[in-house]
């Protein structure tokens, strides 16, 4: 009998994932709620600059290279199932994409590296929250598909971020709001990573 591979995030406990999420919401909400002007000039000068995008991209690369690099020891390493004759393909198709991107990077480049980076971030807690038992698992899936859905719109479309932050710093009124219910949540998490999920 054949042993099922399981790939590091599987094992990922769900009320590790269910802190550590519900941390960083809280965390990084409360900051932009009591700075909301400050939090927006960041994300806006992140928007224009090629630096920080190329910075986040080979931080993508990297970690879509451990993913596929197939050698003893390698925890974050992928099972391909029905591609894995591709692997190599993949692989060696990882660096000249990156560079690719790396050298003809446009001004709009932060918003595609972080729309992979976010795609590649949400699986880890998804993995966790996977099957597991508490019904109050819902809470991580809940929060990711949107994330994940506007990222997938964020890679072919990066000025799509851009133009959202400089709309939202029009309005410093709204972004504390949805910085407070974004708290709120990440609160809600925490919680029930407490409680129920340890």
């Amino acid at each position: 009998m054949v042993e099922q591979y399981i790939h590091l995030y599987e094992k990922l406990s769900l009320g590790t994932a269910g802190v550590c999420m519900g941390l960083a919401l809280v965390l990084g909400h409360m900051v932009a709620a009591v700075y909301p002007q400050q939090t927006l000039r960041l994300a806006a000068r992140a928007c224009e600059s090629s630096a920080a995008g190329r910075a986040l991209l080979v931080l993508d690369f990297v970690w879509i290279a451990l993913l596929l690099l197939d050698v003893p020891g390698n925890p974050l390493r992928m099972d391909l199932y029905d591609f894995s004759p591709a692997r190599q393909f993949l692989l060696l198709a990882c660096p000249v994409v990156c560079y690719i991107m790396y050298a003809h990077s446009g001004p709009n480049l932060f918003g595609r590296a972080l729309g992979v980076f976010l795609l590649l971030l949400g699986i880890v807690p998804l993995s966790a929250a996977y099957l597991k038992e508490p019904e109050t698992r819902i809470l991580i899936p809940l929060w990711w598909y949107p994330v994940l859905a506007c990222a997938i719109f964020w890679v072919p479309k990066p000025y799509l971020l851009r133009d959202w932050v400089a709309w939202l710093r029009l309005r410093p009124g709204l972004v504390r709001v949805l910085a407070c219910a974004g708290a709120a949540y990440g609160a809600a998490v925490l919680i029930c990573a407490l409680l129920f999920w340890l």
